[in-house]
This record gives structure tokens, sequence and C-alpha cells, in this order.
């Protein structure tokens, strides 16, 4: 893969135009289409660890992706001006890799469902055993069905912003091919892959994928599946060191985790240099101290990232390396055990089981409810009288209809489930229950 390729401003679904922007570059015009998205501001109301958490300092999904944003574009422009000094005949800027791996960072999780991870399980879940999503899964061919039995928020965050933001211009958001590829952690499509193997592509969207490849150069590995772009490795760093960093700073925060067990694993990572250590002695609040002791592990971990991804960017650029960049840092051990700390104290505390064992019967029963739509709409022909007013309650996006596909439909209820934040997720249940009736 040739850099000059992958860095194309290319915009899909457009054709170029002649049109300059003297104030932002192409590369912050994506970020801008990101920011004011809808999809993007729904994430203030979605799981990141603590599902409704009555904490207001815990992060949600949106604090999570302005921060893995903020790594982000460190570690795209250190990158950036890497690349700048190595390569003279670079057509490149070298704050535009830092503003191209913000943009992905700032969407990456745009397609999650509500509930965190264990929503994306309930709908793997569904599809796979509930009466209902059964059925509909033996209404469409197996290249479909991975995308449903095997959901991934990362395919569906793709979807989001080639389809569902802007639906009715071809590419959605129109956003650049590199900020694409940049985002897709996973260029499999669904149903070209081994079961429970990754993927960051659904079937509707495999076309579009293929000519965002072809803008770039990304190199396909075998049929509908594609290199990585190289950034995507610096997106996935970012958010590794967010996601772990920082989880065990909230874990700290809810009494999960001690001061001195995370004084330790922070001070592990960063080799217990001295004069950290001093630096950290002299502050006189603990909670500084944390936020102190994070800052500068976030900023170690950057750094060796950076240090990596030139070690092997020769790898990159042939689409041979298979690792992640936090895996082959000389601190990956200290960095492992900071992950296992967080998974065994943080995601699987009892205040989160708790929660996401209730999640787990709240978009249960709305899928059965949106699922019974879709079967009677194909199988029957026309509706029952529930749910000819059900459909009602769907706004037009999101409603089946007779006139799309038994695929295209269960995609719409897909999308209607996976983009509702935690608050109205539970407001359907109530509605369709009963529930909010009692209450009036």
């Amino acid at each position: 893969m040739q850099w000059n390729k992958l860095i194309s401003k290319q915009r899909i679904g457009k054709e170029k135009s002649n049109y300059i922007d003297k104030d932002r570059s192409e590369f912050q015009r994506d970020f801008d289409r990101i920011i004011f998205s809808s999809a993007f501001r729904r994430l203030q109301d979605k799981t990141q660890v603590f599902p409704l958490s009555r904490s207001d300092y815990v992060r949600t999904r949106l604090t999570h992706s302005l921060e893995t944003s903020s790594v982000g574009r460190s570690l795209g422009n250190m990158v950036g001006s890497r690349l700048v000094k190595k390569y003279d005949d670079l057509d490149l800027i070298p704050s535009e890799p830092g503003t191209v791996v913000a943009t992905a960072c700032l969407a990456h999780d745009i397609g999650n469902p509500p509930f965190g991870h264990s929503g994306e399980d309930v709908i793997r879940d569904w599809f796979q055993s509930s009466e209902i999503g059964t059925e509909l899964c033996s209404m469409v061919d197996k290249g479909q069905q991975a995308d449903f039995i095997w959901f991934e928020g990362n395919a569906q965050g793709l979807r989001n912003i080639l389809a569902l933001q802007r639906p009715y211009s071809k590419g959605g958001m129109q956003l650049t091919c590199a900020t694409l590829a940049a985002f897709t952690k996973y260029p499999y499509i669904s149903g070209h892959i081994e079961n429970k193997t990754k993927f960051g592509i659904f079937a509707s969207e495999a076309d579009i994928y293929a000519e965002i490849a072809g803008h770039l150069g990304l190199i396909e590995l075998e049929d509908k599946k594609w290199a990585r772009h190289p950034f995507a490795y610096l997106v996935e760093a970012a958010d590794d060191i967010c996601y772990h960093v920082i989880d065990i700073e909230d874990g700290h925060r809810l009494d999960l985790i001690s001061f001195d067990e995370l004084r330790r694993i922070f001070l592990d990572v960063l080799d217990n240099k001295p004069d950290i250590i001093s630096r950290v002695d002299c502050i006189p609040g603990k909670k500084e101290q944390v936020e102190y002791l994070r800052a500068c592990t976030i900023n170690a971990l950057v750094e060796s990232c950076s240090d990596i991804f030139f070690e092997h960017e020769q790898e990159i650029l042939a689409g041979r390396f298979n690792s992640s960049l936090t895996e082959e840092i000389a601190k990956a051990e200290e960095f492992s055990r900071l992950k296992k700390i967080a998974i065994e104290k943080v995601y699987n505390s009892t205040e989160v089981i708790e929660t996401e064992s209730a999640a787990y019967e709240v978009l249960w029963k709305i899928l059965d409810f949106l699922g019974q739509i879709v079967i009677e709409i194909h199988n029957k022909g026309e509706l029952g009288a529930k749910c000819r007013k059900s459909v009602k309650l769907l706004p037009e996006l999101y409603a089946p209809s007779p006139d799309a596909s038994v695929y295209q439909n269960i995609q719409k209820i897909v999308d209607y489930v996976s983009g509702m934040t935690d608050t109205f997720a539970v407001r359907t249940f109530n509605k369709i229950s009963g529930i909010s009736l009692l209450r009036r």
C-alpha cells in the first residue's frame, strides 16, 4: 500500500468538487460532520461500562469517545510528523493524520447498541435462539444471516455513517475514504468470515466498502477481506489505551479498586520512574494523584505505540501485521495486567452484572415486539390488529414495510434497536409491557 493513496481525500458518494474551504481541511470537515450527527449525540446516554450509573463522574460512550479522540489525535500527530520527515514526496500536512485518527476515534462507538457490549450479546443471542429471531434468519440467505447472528457494533457503526445518517444520499455522511478506512477496525464482510470472527462490514455495505478500498489501494487479502488501513491501528491503540486506563480510574472512583492497587499498576506501566514517583508524592490529594498518574500512563503508552507503528511500518503497509500496537510495546505485559484487573474488578462487578441482566430482558422484549411485525408482513401478507398499531410507533426510516425485502426489514428493526439510548430502551420496554400505564 502507498501512503499517497492511503491519505485520499476522495469523498464517497460525491464527485470531486472544486470547492475549497479555506478555514477547514477535508479531514476537519469529516470531524465536524461526526460531531453534529444525531448518532454521535445519542452516545451521551449509552453505556461505557456502568449501565445507567448513579454516579455523574462515570464515563458514558460520549465521554469515552471524546477522550479516545483526544488520545488518537496525539498519536496521529506523532505519526504524521514522522511520516513527513521520512518521505519527501508525501503530499501531507503533519497534523492531517491526527485529524483523521481523531475523527475515526470520535465515531468508533457510533454503532454500539444500548447497554454496552451486553447489548451486542442480546442481539446475537436473540437471532440465534429466540423463536421469532430464528424464524427471521431462516427467511434470508446465509450471507445475510451472518449480519444478525454475529451482530457487530463495529459494522453497525459503518452502516450508520454510510447509510443511516443522511439516508437519501449515496455514502450517507459522505466522509473521506481515508477517514472511513481508519474507522474500519475489521475490514471484513460478515458472510465471508468464520463464525465468531469479528467483522466490520455488513453485506449491505459490501459494495461501497470495495469502492473505498479501491480509492485507497487497500490490499484484498482474500475475497471480501482487506488489509487494514494503517491508521486503523492507531485508532485501535487509542481505544485500547482509553478503555483500560480510564476504566481503571472509574473503577477506583466507585471503590472497586483501591488507591494503592491503582497506583501500583500505573507505576508498573511507567517503569516506576523515580521522577514520576517523587512528583506524585508531592501532590496533596489522592484524586489529583490518580489524575496525574493516568495522564502520565496515557502519554507513555501513546509514545510507545508510535514507536511500534514505525518499527512495523513495512509489515503494516504489506498487510502482514496481525497484532495490535499495544501488544507489541515494551510494557505489553504490564498493560495486559492492567486489562486483566479491569476485567476482574470493573467489568464483572455486581453493579455491571445486575444491570446487564436486566438489559437482556429489556432488549429481548423489544426485539420480539418488532420482529413479529416483520414476520406478519412476509409470512401472513398483512398485519394483525396489534402489529398495525405497533408499526405506527416507529419512525418512517425504521418501519418495516411490504415494499422492502425481508433482509431490509430485519435491518430496519436492528437499526432502530441499536440506535436506542439506554434510557429510551427502558422507556420503550415500559410502554410495550404496559408498565408505564401503571405510573400515570
